[in-house]
């Protein structure tokens, strides 16, 4: 333990000699925070808040369908309706240029006499039915046949997704159904009123029988939706630990150019003790970078009209999912600069090499929307388990058990980078590297 300790003073004197550099550590992070949640907020705002899908809307129509279709997207959240562009009312040919170009994505165009033809398709269904019913061996409209197809001109953005294009053509086939079905049930209510001359309809519409009930597995019964900030401070919280690769790889490499890793060595201590000592002071810079990165999200990020970042109410668990990262990130450095010969060997590896973990991992785009093999990719990035873990506890509410994963595969992470800098160094000692 004394030696421990011993090497622990040691560490620890090398960093604070060095105040500058110790200020930019811990400054850094927390302004790249604030410039990344600014920059990502309005672009995180289109795909987890509901945004504003401009829609051009000719309606050539003037009826039911044409009218119910608009006050749909009206009512919608989504979609907003745009049926004139510099003041001007739009054509058809208007709007077909306009999604060409590039300007807008859909169009949505309603031809002529549009409710009119389904309605005399309904009628002759509805007279079909009724004949069938009032004098069924006559069969008077045996012969007749309204085969009249009506069509709905949409306009889509070459660069519109797919997906995105048919869960559109769903929602409007779902709001032309409605329609529809409403009309076949007024036409055929006022047929039997025709018939039947004291036949009162019932003032009531038809509800629709299955409802669709949202629940949360957290049990909780408001929606969560991640923000900006909810991803944003985790991730580069995380992004920060992991960069920790730059100082401990030149303190390192320093150690060893300079002659001291040789004459530490000369007294009863292990490769082990070295590096646990500089563990031991890392894992703190480590930690207080973690707290510096909430405490900016809580306070800072509100300022510049970004939500505030909500902790919640586990500190323990976040105290300790905030730790097992910061070993896997320094024990990571730990191996990068027992392996590197140079300071630029090891700056540019390890800076490089967890850039690319981050993006691998999730940090800089979430992993739901990359594409399945990326997301595959992701599941071995260091960076994506801590990340994950963290979501669980800040979005969730998750206990120890649920990410117990994500901590065991850090802290095996962890150990396999101590181990491989040991055995490395054993096979190679200092002396000639």
């Amino acid at each position: 333990m004394f030696k421990f300790f011993s090497g622990f003073r040691k560490e620890a004197l090398i960093l604070l000699r060095d105040i500058s550099g110790l200020i930019l550590v811990f400054l850094m992070p927390m302004v790249m925070v604030i410039i990344l949640a600014l920059v990502q907020e309005f672009g995180w705002n289109t795909l987890t808040s509901e945004p504003q899908v401009q829609v051009l809307f000719v309606d050539l129509d003037h009826d039911s369908l044409g009218v119910q279709i608009e006050n749909g997207f009206n009512s919608s959240r989504i979609f907003k309706v745009i049926k004139s562009v510099d003041n001007v009312n739009l054509t058809q040919e208007k709007a077909r240029q306009l999604v060409f170009e590039g300007k807008y994505q859909i169009a949505v165009i309603i031809p002529e006499n549009v409710t009119k033809r389904i309605r005399n398709k309904i009628q002759l269904l509805v007279a079909k039915t009724m004949s069938a019913l009032t004098m069924p061996s006559l069969d008077l409209f045996k012969d007749i046949f309204n085969k009249d197809t009506i069509e709905v001109t949409l306009y889509f953005d070459p660069a519109v997704r797919n997906s995105f294009k048919n869960a559109f053509i769903s929602s409007l086939k779902e709001k032309n159904a409605r329609i529809e079905s409403k009309m076949v049930f007024n036409t055929f209510n006022n047929e039997l009123k025709r018939q039947f001359p004291q036949f009162r309809p019932p003032d009531v519409e038809y509800s629709e029988s299955v409802n669709f009930n949202e629940v949360y597995p957290s049990g909780k019964e408001h929606e969560i939706i991640p923000t900006s900030t909810q991803h944003n401070v985790p991730s580069w919280a995380i992004f920060a630990m992991f960069f920790i690769v730059i100082p401990l790889t030149s303190s390192i490499i320093k150690e060893r150019e300079e002659g001291s890793l040789i004459r530490l060595l000369t007294m009863p201590v292990s490769y082990l003790n070295l590096f646990l000592a500089k563990i031991g002071v890392y894992l703190i810079v480590c930690f207080i970078q973690f707290i510096l990165m909430v405490l900016v999200g809580i306070y800072l990020l509100p300022l510049f009209g970004i939500p505030a970042f909500d902790p919640g109410n586990q500190y323990i668990l976040l105290s300790v999912m905030a730790i097992t990262s910061s070993l896997a990130a320094l024990g990571y450095g730990i191996m990068v600069g027992t392996i590197a010969k140079t300071h630029q060997q090891a700056a540019a590896f390890g800076s490089v090499s967890v850039v690319i973990l981050a993006a691998l991992g999730g940090l800089w785009v979430p992993t739901y929307l990359m594409p399945p093999i990326m997301k595959h990719v992701a599941t071995f990035s260091p960076l994506n388990w801590a990340h994950a873990g963290f979501l669980d506890v800040f979005l969730r509410g998750s206990d120890f058990m649920a990410v117990s994963h994500e901590l065991v595969k850090l802290f095996i992470f962890f150990l396999c980078t101590i181990a491989i800098a040991i055995v490395y160094r054993k096979f190679k000692p200092p002396i000639g590297s």
